[in-house]
């Protein structure tokens, strides 16, 4: 009996085996762990090529400068007195915005005005002085006349002769030197007048002026700070600047491989960090002739923008990006990621016979157009771009529908693929499709 028992039991064990094998079997091809892809090809967004207008731009780096700004220095040295303008405000040319204490150089101009009354005083002393010598020697040079005429005639003797001309002479050489005497005194008397003129001069610098109407943006000093002047290898103290922010200028770091492209007069489009939401208009004004050195080492030229405020502030120093136009073109434009270089010897057989591909070459640039479903690889000849934009001169037709993204999947795409275009109808109708029959299969029923 046991061993009946145990014989049916392997029995049962063994047909329910088969059993869960058969069904097994059965539900293998159709049982999914994961979910559904949503329909077969390459998930792509396209645009339909058009004629337009590509603007060619190049792009640079730069600062917000005003075009007039003054760093009002000190040219004395001097303590501060007297800050009639704070940081921020505005000033007029020719309004006081400094004084400095003048005492030691008033003291100056008074001392040097002293040494010209001193000089002109010993002038009018030796003026004085000169005048009896100089009446001496008319007189004596009368007295030599009659001496020789009475000399001619026999009526004196050689010796009073001598002696008449050597008191010409003893008078000619005292007056000689009294005139010198002036004007050596004259001479200091000039000096002295010059150092009257740079003592008053020095005096004036003590209030200083507005050069130009603007704003005061930067104010380094107090009141009671001691100012100096700068010489060659030091600079001096820098009191405070002076902008006109009424005309204010970008001052960008035009590279090297573009400046042969940018000329006066071309407009551009400045967008400055401070003011995400706007784009400023401007004109380049002036290039520079010499190359310049930036931090990294590369070079750079220094070019200027004039930005058009209409009576609006903005503050100096800001960073900002500016595009400046240097050309337009017309033609069919695209994105430029749509615009893929492809080597010769991956392309298909069909791509490869067109008459755009270069053999001597090794990589040609291609697009990917929709047809029936499927992405054709399009050899191109490509003309000017812009930034984010590209003119295909050649291979395609208005109206073709270009696959433009996303990049990594133009990456992927081989000539032939299919493709599914992204948020279309039909792409989410072949997805649901697709997720009902895996969820019957996923159903699994074990019996005996």
């Amino acid at each position: 009996m046991r061993l009946f028992l145990i014989f049916a039991v392997v029995l049962v064990l063994g047909l329910a085996g088969a059993m869960f094998a058969i069904d097994w079997s059965s539900l293998s091809g159709g049982f999914s762990f994961g979910g559904s892809t949503g329909g077969s090809g390459e998930l792509v967004r396209f645009e339909s090529v058009t004629r337009r207008t590509l603007v060619e731009r190049v792009a640079a780096p730069g600062e917000i400068e005003p075009n007039v700004k003054v760093d009002v220095s000190a040219e004395v040295s001097a303590r501060i007195l007297e800050l009639p303008f704070r940081e921020g405000e505005t000033v007029r040319q020719g309004d006081m915005i400094i004084r400095l204490d003048a005492a030691d150089f008033q003291a100056r101009l008074e001392s040097a005005e002293a040494r010209r009354d001193a000089e002109r005083f010993r002038l009018q002393s030796e003026q004085s002085r000169i005048a009896g010598p100089m009446a001496s020697l008319a007189n004596a040079r009368e007295t030599l006349r009659r001496q020789e005429q009475l000399f001619k005639t026999g009526d004196i003797s050689r010796q009073n002769l001598d002696d008449a001309r050597n008191r010409v002479a003893e008078l000619a050489a005292q007056v000689e030197a009294g005139k010198l005497a002036i004007s050596v005194i004259e001479s200091s008397l000039a000096a002295a007048e010059a150092d009257i003129d740079q003592a008053r001069d020095r005096l004036a610098k003590t209030v200083m002026k507005s050069p130009i109407d603007g704003v005061i943006t930067i104010l380094n000093a107090e009141v009671g700070e001691l100012v100096v002047v700068g010489t060659m290898n030091n600079a001096g103290t820098v009191i405070m600047t002076i902008a006109d922010l009424s005309r204010m200028r970008l001052d960008a770091k035009v590279a090297e491989s573009d400046i042969a492209k940018v000329a006066n007069t071309q407009p551009a489009e400045i967008r400055i960090n401070a003011y995400p939401d706007e784009v400023f208009e401007g004109i380049v004004e002036r290039i520079a002739l010499q190359r310049s050195l930036d931090r990294d080492g590369s070079g750079f030229f220094k070019t200027e923008v004039q930005i058009t405020l209409d009576g609006r502030r903005i503050y100096s120093g800001l960073a900002a990006n500016v595009d400046i136009e240097i050309a337009r073109h017309e033609g069919l434009v695209v994105p430029s990621q749509a615009v893929v270089d492809m080597k010769i010897d991956d392309l298909s057989s069909n791509a490869a016979s067109s008459p755009l591909v270069d053999r001597d070459r090794r990589t040609v640039p291609v697009v990917f157009i929709i047809q029936d479903g499927k992405a054709v690889c399009t050899p191109v000849r490509i003309g000017p771009s812009s930034l984010s934009e590209t003119i295909v001169a050649e291979g395609i037709d208005p109206d073709d529908q270009v696959i433009v993204g996303p990049y990594k999947a133009i990456e992927n795409l081989d000539d032939g693929d299919s493709v599914r275009i992204e948020g279309s109808e039909s792409t989410s109708e072949a997805d649901a499709e697709n997720v009902e029959p895996n969820t019957e299969k996923s159903s699994v029923k074990i019996g005996f």
